[in-house]
């Protein structure tokens, strides 16, 4: 009940601060051979769809994962607007919806749906392809935003990048992440410290939060945008 508590402390708090990105993620574990199948319906209906302007949504493969992580894809909506995402997301009906959805799972083994929201956003215009997602299960999650926004006045990350909640969809008590996107694989491989301060800030950060449980990680690479 405490963690509860100071996750929703520390949403009212920040909900009046700064920007908001709500999300809604669909996660398909999709059968090999039918990968091409898949992305092609994808594709097809939801480039007819009609987005309305502050909601979008990126359809990306997850290229590298946890053993325990089977999912393959994953179809992110996003807004600003948390009534614009749930308009979205009611909308998708229809004799059209039900045919896709159909042929879709003709061709997955599984999928499961998770939501949530960024608290605080940094290089919110940058557009990279990849992008990686670390997933925490925080007991003090003020402390863990605080400590995370510590880092950031001495730590140069190129990419857009984001910490946030996990409200819905969680099946092992995680419930925050930190999401940050590269240019390339190459950046990502490098990813980490770059100088004396940076390394010093990484160090400060970890002792921070090391009583908060790491939980896994993930890397999505960009298929195409939709908006």
């Amino acid at each position: 009940m405490k963690k509860y508590i100071y996750l929703l402390t520390l949403l009212f708090s920040l909900s009046s601060s700064g920007q908001e990105i709500f999300w809604y993620n669909v996660l398909l574990e999709v059968k090999p051979s039918n990968t091409s199948i898949v992305e092609n319906l994808v594709d097809e209906y939801y480039s007819d769809f009609d987005f309305t302007e502050n909601t979008s949504m990126t359809f990306s493969n997850i290229a590298l994962k946890g053993q325990n992580f089977k999912e393959t894809h994953v179809l992110s909506f996003t807004s600003s607007s948390s009534e614009s995402l749930a308009e979205l997301r009611s909308s998708l009906s229809g004799n059209e919806w039900d045919l896709y959805i159909a042929e879709i799972q003709k061709h997955i083994s599984s999928a499961r749906v998770s939501a949530g929201k960024s608290l605080g956003i940094y290089n919110q215009d940058v557009d990279y392809p990849i992008g990686q997602a670390w997933i925490f299960d925080v007991n003090d999650a003020s402390s863990f935003v605080n400590s995370f926004e510590k880092l950031m006045k001495s730590f140069n990350f190129e990419g857009y990048l984001a910490i946030g909640q996990i409200i819905h969809g969680v099946s092992n008590g995680e419930n925050m992440y930190i999401y940050g996107t590269y240019k390339d694989l190459n950046t990502a491989f490098n990813f980490g410290p770059k100088s004396e301060s940076e390394s010093k800030a990484f160090d400060t950060f970890s002792k921070e939060v090391a009583d908060e449980r790491y939980a896994q990680s993930f890397t999505r690479v960009l298929i195409k945008k939709y908006d």
